[in-house]
C-alpha cells in the first residue's frame, strides 16, 4: 500500500485540469494569500520570535517533505532522475527559502519573495500531475508550491524585510543564469529542468500557439510579468505603507 502510493501503478484518483480537486487546491491558495495580505498590518505585529519559530517549523516542514520526495522514490525504485532531481525553478526556490528561514539571511528572502511566485504560480495552474490524492507526488506538489508561497509570503510581512526594485534585478539576473546553466544540462542528459528546452506538453495541449515561441522566451516574459506584478502590487504597495 505504501509502495503503491510511491509508484502509483494503478491510479484512482487522476488528476483533470481545473477539475473539482484542482480548483479546490487553487481556491483554497488564493484564500490563503489574501488572508495574509489582508491581515499583513497584524501579521508584521507578531513578536519576531514567534514568527521566526512558525517559519522555521514551516522550513522544517518543507525540508522534510524534499527528503520524502526524493529517498521515497528511490526507495521504491521510482526515481527517475530526469524528473526528481532538485533542480526544478520551484524546488530550488524551496531550498534556498529553506536555508534563508533556517539561518536568517534576509538578502535571500528578498529573493525567494520573488522566486516563490515565478515558479509555483504557473506550477499551480498548470501542473504535470498524473494522480491527486492518492498519490504521494500530489501532496508533495502542494506543500513545494501552495504551501510555499503561503510561507514566503507571510514571511515577507512576518520579517519586515525591505525590498527593493534592485531585488527584482538580482532576481531577473539569478533566473537567467539558471535556465543558461540547465539548458546545456537538458541537452545532455535529456532531461528538462526548468523547461528551458521544451514547454510541457500538458501546457501545449491549451495552448498550442506557444509552439511559435522558444521556450526561453515563454519563460522570460512569464518570469518578468509574475514579478513586476509582484514588485507593483506587493512589494511597491508596502514599502509606501511602512514610508507613511
Amino acid at each position: 500500500m505504501l509502495r503503491e502510493f510511491f509508484v502509483n501503478e494503478h491510479p484512482k484518483f487522476l488528476f483533470k485540469q481545473f477539475g473539482l480537486i484542482h480548483n479546490i487546491f487553487i481556491g483554497l491558495v488564493v484564500i490563503v494569500l489574501i488572508i495574509i495580505y489582508l491581515k499583513r498590518n497584524k501579521i508584521a505585529k507578531i513578536p519576531v520570535k514567534t514568527s521566526k519559530r512558525i517559519l522555521k517549523i514551516g522550513a522544517i516542514i518543507l525540508f522534510i517533505n524534499m527528503l520524502i520526495f526524493t529517498f521515497g522514490n528511490l526507495y521504491f525504485g521510482s526515481f527517475d532522475y530526469k524528473e526528481h532531481l532538485p533542480l526544478h525553478l520551484c524546488f530550488i526556490a524551496n531550498y534556498l527559502f529553506m536555508f534563508g528561514i533556517l539561518f536568517n539571511k534576509e538578502n535571500i528572502l528578498k529573493i525567494t519573495i520573488f522566486l516563490s511566485f515565478i515558479g509555483p504560480i504557473p506550477a499551480i495552474l498548470w501542473p504535470n500531475l498524473v494522480s491527486t490524492i492518492d498519490n504521494f507526488n500530489f501532496w508533495q506538489y502542494v506543500i513545494s508550491h501552495h504551501c510555499f508561497i503561503s510561507l514566503s509570503l507571510f514571511s515577507y510581512y512576518a520579517l519586515n524585510y525591505h525590498v527593493e526594485f534592485k531585488n527584482y534585478i538580482q532576481t531577473f539576473i539569478l533566473t537567467n543564469f539558471l535556465m543558461l546553466i540547465m539548458y546545456p544540462f537538458n541537452l545532455a542528459f535529456k532531461t528538462n529542468y526548468i523547461f528551458s528546452t521544451k514547454i510541457p506538453d500538458n501546457v501545449m495541449v491549451l495552448y498550442p500557439w506557444l509552439k511559435y515561441f522558444p521556450p526561453m522566451l515563454t519563460l522570460e516574459v512569464t518570469g518578468l510579468v509574475i514579478s513586476g506584478l509582484v514588485y507593483y502590487f506587493i512589494i511597491k504597495k508596502r514599502n509606501q505603507e511602512l514610508a507613511l
